[in-house]
């Protein structure tokens, strides 16, 4: 074996190696950075859908309550007209003379 065999098989080889391991380890990276940017870019996505969603849940509520407010002026309505018509009852029965 020369001595110029000896420097290629213990020298230029491993550092061939190192090379071509170093391309394929950026390549990978390369790869992976892709893919995580595609990742985000679903979250995004399903970020934005979510708040869009919970945007129309919330008008969706504030016209529940609305009605639930309305709801609630007709009841108290109906309670006083109730109360007021006791009221003329019991003086009648009083005027008459049935209590």
């Amino acid at each position: 074996m020369s001595d110029m065999q000896f420097f290629v098989s213990v020298a230029v080889m491993p550092v061939t190696t190192v090379i071509i391991v170093l391309i394929g380890v950026l390549l990978s990276n390369n790869n992976m950075n892709n893919r995580i940017n595609d990742v985000m870019a679903h979250m995004r996505d399903f970020r934005a859908d979510m708040d869009r969603r919970f945007s129309e849940m919330d008008l969706r509520f504030a016209a529940i309550e609305r009605r639930l407010d309305s709801v609630e002026a007709k009841i108290d309505l109906l309670t006083g007209k109730v109360i007021e018509f006791d009221n003329r009852l019991t003086r009648v029965e009083a005027h008459l003379g049935l209590k």
